[in-house]
């Protein structure tokens, strides 16, 4: 397993400042979340690539700005809105490419919409064939506020789409107010990505470190699954107090995935 943060976590100093913020903690792996249509263009990706390269850490997923506009792109009754929005993800595929990243984040519909899960599952397959054709992997993550925060829906989509990845995402799994380890088993072999935090009974994302989660004994469960990738620290601004409490999150898993 390989440790690593996410530029999301100091959103929102711009994407390059948080790169080069966050190398300098040396991470083996890094997530871009891309902030903004510019910071598609080809010259700009090549930049971030070639900065994390330098500093020893490898790009491993691209998380997409447009998420939040998932269920008005892609899962309404409007066939051409869902052609404007696959187009618009595969623009983020060819993102992750130039990275060098193999996987894109994916939240997909809210969790009060009445689309039929087979119409959800046939409409997401069509979209990780079109990132498969560009050699990445569209990987669905568990996420409170989506169709997609419970683990029953993640068991349901396993079934019916054996071949998608998924990105595991802790803190929420505890906001939706699902086991991390039910939401694990369910995703089985089939996890791709780690999302790591912490938490208390009081606080649902925390550094790691800072909270009471067993992160040993997770990533020891999925670990024997065969899962090898990124572990990601992901943290919301207001989480954490400064670079010194995030560098101090990271180092403690750093110290989880030595022992």
């Amino acid at each position: 397993m390989l440790p690593g943060i996410s530029t999301a976590c100091l959103y929102p100093l711009s994407t390059e400042q948080s790169l080069e913020t966050l190398l300098a903690l040396r991470p083996a792996c890094v997530e871009v979340f891309i902030n903004a249509g510019s910071e598609l263009e080809p010259d700009f990706l090549r930049e971030l690539r070639a900065r994390a390269g330098s500093a020893g850490a490898r790009i491993v997923s691209v998380h997409p700005y447009i998420s939040g506009m998932d269920p008005m792109f892609l899962f309404s009754g409007y066939t051409r809105r869902f052609d404007e929005g696959a187009e618009l993800y595969r623009r983020f595929y060819q993102a992750a490419c130039i990275l060098g990243a193999d996987c894109v984040v994916f939240h997909g519909d809210h969790r009060l919409s009445h689309l039929p899960r087979q119409e959800y599952f046939s409409r997401f397959e069509r979209l990780w064939e079109d990132a498969r054709e560009q050699g990445v992997s569209l990987c669905q993550e568990n996420v409170e506020r989506c169709a997609s925060h419970s683990v029953r829906f993640i068991a349901e989509m396993k079934k019916a789409l054996p071949r998608v990845e998924y990105v595991l995402d802790v803190k929420q799994a505890v906001r939706a107010k699902q086991s991390v380890f039910e939401m694990a088993r369910a995703m089985g072999d089939k996890i791709k990505h780690v999302h790591i935090s912490d938490h208390t009974a009081s606080e649902s994302c925390l550094p790691p470190g800072k909270g009471v989660f067993n992160i040993e004994k997770l990533l020891s469960a999925i670990r024997g699954n065969g899962f090898s990738g990124g572990v990601i620290v992901e943290l919301y601004g207001e989480n954490f107090k400064d670079i010194v409490e995030l560098s101090a999150g990271f180092q403690h898993l750093c110290r989880v995935l030595s022992t």
